[in-house]
């Protein structure tokens, strides 16, 4: 659980974190934040700055952790693209969604240099399949 800016509470979905690599389990969870808090300013930045000093409490994280993290963060990209675009035809409720939730993975982050977004862009702007409405394209 999380305090909201608002003073409500939210939750961490966890169910995509694993037995893997951790920096993927700290991509997964900024991703989903920068999802969520893209367009409020400044919402991004204030929860990742908490939460990895909260998870250097626990465990220290590398000096060079932001150039080791945005591999991973350009992977879980890459999972959201494939899992709303070949969800979406067959899944009511991620059509419903879907759409929103690619629109931040093109959206600047904060703090990423200029190579690392012209490769997400080049790699990871959705090139839309036939069967995916257009109203989709960002």
């Amino acid at each position: 659980m999380i305090a909201l800016p608002d003073g409500g509470v939210g939750l961490i979905d966890f169910d995509d974190c694993g037995t893997g690599h951790y920096l993927l389990d700290i991509a997964t969870i900024l991703s989903s934040v920068h999802r969520i808090a893209h367009t409020e300013p400044g919402g991004y930045e204030e929860f990742a700055h908490t939460h990895l000093d909260g998870y250097t409490q626990v465990r220290p994280l590398p000096t060079d952790f932001s150039r080791l993290l945005e591999p991973y963060l350009l992977l879980r990209d890459a999972f959201i693209l494939n899992f709303v675009t070949t969800a979406a035809p067959v899944n009511p409720d991620v059509a419903s969604w879907g759409p929103d939730a690619l629109r931040p993975a093109s959206a600047p982050w904060p703090g990423r240099d200029a190579k690392y977004r012209a490769y997400r862009y080049q790699y990871f702007t959705p090139r839309w399949p036939e069967h995916v409405p257009r109203k989709w394209a960002l």
